[in-house]
């Protein structure tokens, strides 16, 4: 009886030590390190647009966010640093209307410029942009926005992130999702 009390109380001991460790893995990380962890064990969502109907996938720890309007949709991250600044983190859809253009690659990559960035083409219907934003405040360096056009029916489709630039390495699993974006899958 003895011996089964004590073997018990011994597997007690190793589950709550296993059991704190686990749940501490994370505490001496450092914020990058946390944030890329938070966001690569969230659970992906869906957002579908009720106007035009084209959907938009997010991490589930990105919350609803202010919008501009119908056809346009927001998602944030948003988290207080050290030293009191804060971490912003948008990912965002909103639907445009398109000029009729002859030469849309043209018109994308002047605005592309007008941003300091660059334009890569995917497609006729399909467009990558990226450029670094500069921060109004001192508490991060730069924001870096990412972001793909695709045209349809004469509208066009935008999901953009914008992120602080530190933070790139964090936030590549929702780079690759920007760029891999399709609206109406």
């Amino acid at each position: 009886m003895k011996k089964a009390f004590l073997f018990l109380i011994v597997v007690w001991g190793v589950i709550a030590v296993f059991s704190h460790r686990c749940e501490h893995a994370h505490d001496e990380d450092t914020y990058l390190e946390g944030l890329e962890h938070t966001l690569a064990c969230a659970d992906w969502q869906v957002h579908r647009d009720p106007t035009y109907g084209y959907e938009m996938h997010y991490p589930s720890c990105f919350l609803p966010a202010e919008s501009e309007g119908e056809g346009t949709a927001r998602y944030a991250y948003v988290e207080e640093l050290p030293l009191k600044s804060v971490c912003y983190i948008t990912l965002e859809t909103e639907t445009l209307v398109c000029r009729d253009s002859l030469n849309p690659y043209r018109e994308m990559r002047t605005l592309a410029r007008e941003m300091g960035g660059i334009c890569l083409k995917r497609s006729e219907t399909e467009y990558l942009m990226s450029c670094t934003l500069q921060s109004r405040d001192a508490k991060v360096t730069a924001y870096r926005l990412n972001a793909k056009y695709v045209l349809r029916q004469k509208l066009w489709f935008v999901e953009t992130l914008i992120y602080p630039e530190d933070f790139a390495p964090a936030v590549g699993r929702i780079v690759d999702e920007v760029n891999e974006w399709q609206p109406f899958s």
